[in-house]
This record gives structure tokens, C-alpha cells and sequence, in this order.
């Protein structure tokens, strides 16, 4: 059983172009949260931003195969 905060392997987030502004949006609310001096935020937003950066760019699991070479699909793996 996986404990995450966030399904980086759903297919919502494979276009890299959602993923860039994902991570845009979640950056510049940091940004935003540090303006206004809401340091709690501040703290929590950098912290999503590093979780959701190293999820979507750089775990490597959005630009896994959808599908096998023959077309069908590929079963899902178990983790422990």
C-alpha cells in the first residue's frame, strides 16, 4: 500500500505542458503567500512546491508507457 499525497502516475498529469503550470501555479502562490507575510503558508507552499516539482519532473513516472509495443495496455505493478 502506497501512502501519497498526490497520484503522480495518473494520466492527468502526463502532458508535460499541464505539468509546467501546475507547478507554475503552485510556485507563484508561494510567492504570492510571501508577499502578504503569511510565513506559516510560506513554509507549507515551499514545501508542496518541492514535493510537487520533484513529483512531476523529476520521479520520472508521468513519461512511463501508457502501453506496450503490441497496443495493449500495460499492467499495473505492485509496490510494497
Amino acid at each position: 500500500m502506497r501512502w501519497v499525497l498526490i497520484d503522480f502516475r495518473h494520466p492527468f498529469f502526463r502532458p508535460l505542458a499541464r505539468r509546467i503550470v501546475i507547478f507554475l501555479f503552485v510556485v507563484i502562490w508561494t510567492v504570492i503567500e510571501f508577499f502578504a507575510g503569511s510565513h506559516a503558508w510560506v513554509v507549507f507552499f515551499a514545501a508542496l512546491s518541492a514535493y510537487v516539482g520533484w513529483g512531476l519532473f523529476l520521479s520520472g513516472q508521468p513519461d512511463e508507457p501508457l502501453e506496450s509495443q503490441d497496443g495493449s495496455p500495460k499492467p499495473p505493478q505492485d509496490e510494497d
